[in-house]
């Protein structure tokens, strides 16, 4: 790409986003893109999240796929293959966090398969509402520290238990939205607040 961005400099086209635009590839907006690049978000969990996304990341069944490996079992539950969608919804360890992550906004969690969860959180968690960011970051946060998890069991033979996994993710979010600007006398976002222990200072 050197030459290009040569070009581009030569020509007097100087900032960084003007050469990204002149060389990039321009594809639609997918549908579920609001659910990862938001207000707040942490960069280095929505791009595990969006590898998710696009089922591009090598869980056991898409090695198996690609002849890598024969394992296909789940390092988390032990009995069922390693696909995104079991990783990362199905799996029963996983359904468990679900089910703490929807009790916490108020909500209770339903299995489904992986598109209709996409589509019903891309339709719930739209608005720029504090109840829409904590379920977005959860999201996110969860992905990311299931994959680690995951990679931990595999090659390090480290574990940590639901209770920890659980901690780990509402840390993240209590941190990452204490002291922030919303609304605190709604009830929905006082209930929040208390369950998520996000701080207003």
């Amino acid at each position: 790409m050197r030459p290009e961005v040569h070009q581009l400099l030569s020509s007097g086209v100087a900032t960084a986003s003007t050469i990204w635009d002149s060389i990039r590839e321009r594809r639609p907006k997918v549908p579920w893109q609001k659910l990862l690049w938001f207000p707040l978000h942490i960069p280095k969990y929505s791009l595990i999240t969006w590898m998710a996304f696009l089922d591009k990341l090598p869980t056991k069944v898409r090695l198996q796929r690609m002849g890598v490996t024969n394992d296909t079992i789940c390092v988390l539950c032990s009995t069922e293959p390693e696909s995104r969608d079991h990783l990362f919804l199905s799996c029963p360890i996983v359904a468990s966090l679900w089910e703490s992550i929807f009790s916490f906004s108020g909500l209770n969690f339903a299995a489904c398969s992986w598109d209709e969860f996409l589509t019903q959180a891309r339709n719930n968690w739209k608005q720029k509402s504090l109840f829409s960011l904590v379920m977005k970051l959860a999201l996110n946060t969860l992905v990311y520290f299931l994959w680690e998890e995951r990679n931990k069991r595999l090659f390090q033979g480290r574990s940590r238990t639901i209770e920890d996994l659980l901690k780990a993710i509402k840390d993240v979010v209590s941190v990452h939205l204490s002291g922030r600007t919303f609304n605190r006398f709604l009830v929905v976002n006082i209930n929040l607040c208390n369950h998520w222990n996000i701080a207003d200072h």
